[in-house]
């Protein structure tokens, strides 16, 4: 168990640190590798989903008990990008895991920012008007998948696990 957490841990290490490269090592290396990463925000991937936008594959690369506890709708696991036998014309998100050799989305923030924003939207009710138009969309979503979005007095410190939003029937 240990292991497959600390896996886990460098993975998302391994991609964080692709973040940190000088920009122009990084846009050199993954243009001659014939790749380009880009990033999908947890909202604008449920929108896709609620959406069905075709060739849509979403790709978890976690462990097979992270997936139990809890997965995107639509998402398939594998161990690895290679077992997916990706064709060329599909969209495809990664919601935890290394980059491969083709144009793919990496969900940002994986399935905790997936929780957050997607399932369990919040925000005050003095909010600014541009995190009030960011949380109207957050809510239509939220609410397509099972969430509960909330305006609260004040911003949790923690947010709710994956477990809690499984036990709601998402």
């Amino acid at each position: 168990m240990i292991r497959r957490g600390l896996a886990i841990a460098a993975a998302i290490l391994g991609v964080l640190a692709l973040f940190d490269a000088p920009a122009s090592r990084w846009r050199s290396s993954r243009r001659a590798a014939g790749a380009t990463l880009h990033t999908i925000a947890p909202v604008e991937l449920a929108e896709w989903i609620r959406d069905r936008k075709p060739d849509l594959r979403v790709i978890d690369l976690r462990s097979e008990e992270a997936f139990e506890e809890y997965h995107l709708p639509r998402a398939e696991r594998f161990d690895s990008i290679a077992a997916a036998h990706l064709k060329s014309n599909e969209t495809i998100v990664l919601v935890d895991g290394a980059v491969g050799e083709r144009n793919v989305y990496v969900l940002r923030g994986g399935v905790r920012a997936w929780t957050d924003e997607v399932m369990n939207p919040t925000i005050t009710a003095n909010a600014t008007p541009a995190a009030r138009a960011a949380y109207d969309r957050a809510s239509i979503v939220s609410r397509y998948f099972g969430g509960v979005p909330r305006i609260v007095d004040k911003l949790p410190a923690t947010r709710v696990n994956a477990a809690a939003v499984r036990r709601r029937g998402c």
